[in-house]
Order: C-alpha cells, then sequence, then structure tokens
C-alpha cells in the first residue's frame, strides 16, 4: 500500500513538473503560406503577373500572437519565430500561397525592385488579425486560431480594384501539447482563408475579377 502511495505520489509531482515546466516563456511560430507535403494546385491565370506589396499591421496586439494558459496556472505567449513584424510575415505568406498555387506572384518589399509598377496587379493588404491561443484544462489543451486580412488588388491596365476580407477560423485538442500542434493549426487556418482569394477570383482579358 505504501509502495502503490508513493507510485501515485510520484506520478503526480511528474505531471505537476511538466505542466508547470516552461511558464513565462516565449514559444516561436513559424508562419508559412505554403505547404511543401501537399500538391500543388495550378490556377489558369493566363500569365497574370502580381505584386505583393507590404500590409499593413492592424492587430490591436502586435507584440504576440496569442498565450498559452497552463492547468496548474501561470502563462506563455506565442509569438513570430525570430520577432518579425506581423505585417510582413502575412505580405509574405500570401505571396508564396499564390506561388504555390501557379500564380506569377512576387513580394515588393519596400524600396525594392519595380516589379510593383510592372505588374498587371498590385496586390495590398490590411492584417486585422492572426491569432492562437491554448488553454490548458486536465488531460488536454484546447487550441484555437484566427485569421483576417484583408486584400485589396489593383488592375494596372484599368485602374480597377476588388477587395476581399479573408476569414478563418479553427480548434483542436491534443492530449499532450507540442508547440507544433499551435504552429500547425495556426498555418492550417491561415492557407484556408487565402484558398478564398483563388477560389473567388477570374481572370478576365488580363485583369483580376471577382467571380
Amino acid at each position: 500500500m505504501g509502495r502503490r502511495a508513493l507510485l501515485l505520489a510520484s506520478g503526480l509531482g511528474l505531471l505537476v513538473l511538466v505542466a508547470c515546466a516552461g511558464k513565462g516563456k516565449v514559444i516561436p511560430i513559424d508562419i508559412r503560406g505554403s505547404d511543401s507535403a501537399g500538391p500543388a494546385m495550378t490556377k489558369e491565370t493566363g500569365g497574370l503577373s502580381v505584386a505583393v506589396t507590404a500590409f499593413e499591421d492592424s492587430r490591436p496586439e502586435k507584440n504576440r500572437l496569442g498565450t498559452r494558459t497552463h492547468f496548474w496556472g501561470g502563462e506563455s505567449y506565442f509569438n513570430l519565430l525570430g520577432g518579425k513584424p506581423g505585417a510582413e510575415v502575412a505580405a509574405q505568406a500570401v505571396a508564396d500561397y499564390l506561388k504555390m498555387k501557379g500564380w506569377r506572384a512576387e513580394l515588393v518589399k519596400p524600396g525594392g525592385s519595380g516589379a510593383e509598377s510592372n505588374a498587371d496587379v498590385t496586390l495590398s493588404g490590411k492584417l486585422l488579425d492572426l491569432s492562437v491561443d491554448a488553454k490548458g484544462k486536465f488531460l488536454q489543451t484546447e487550441i484555437s486560431s484566427k485569421s483576417k486580412i484583408v486584400v485589396q488588388a489593383l488592375n494596372r491596365a484599368d485602374g480597377s480594384t476588388i477587395r476581399m476580407t479573408l476569414n478563418g477560423a479553427g480548434t483542436e485538442s491534443v492530449f499532450w501539447f507540442d508547440p507544433e500542434d499551435a504552429q500547425g493549426l495556426m498555418n492550417e487556418v491561415l492557407i484556408a482563408s487565402l484558398e478564398k482569394l483563388v477560389v473567388n477570383t477570374k481572370v478576365e482579358n488580363n485583369l483580376l475579377r471577382l467571380k
């Protein structure tokens, strides 16, 4: 009986130790707009070239992606890998996603090449939400993620514009939390929202139009 109680106490102590490990630390999240493991589905853009310009970060909280609340108390924080600006990461993700889908897309950074003025379409955007949170519960962790990006495409040929709001959200429950769980869900949500940009547009006479 004494040995069983000792083992139980040791197991509980291990749970407490693991649950408390890493409190207050910053967990880096790598945001990607492409899935190298998945097939690249080509969209017929008719040779249309797209310049993705710098986005505007309009999130209320720009210094972190979210919070992990530990079951035994305390918090850790999610942040972008390398401390990169959220607007820069979002613009890069959009450019990478469009290229994965077969578009002739290029990210144009401020002071860079003249690709923006030569492109058929200039794509700008505003980042409204890009977040992931994890809440520790007994024997599980609930993860939630959201993304919201407003994009505007300017057609160089006639000066016309189209505007779209790309929303995404998802949840997941895991028994044993790993930072890759949060990163994976965040990227799945982002890619699912970006898919709407491809699905809901078409090319007519070298112009990008809404379907």
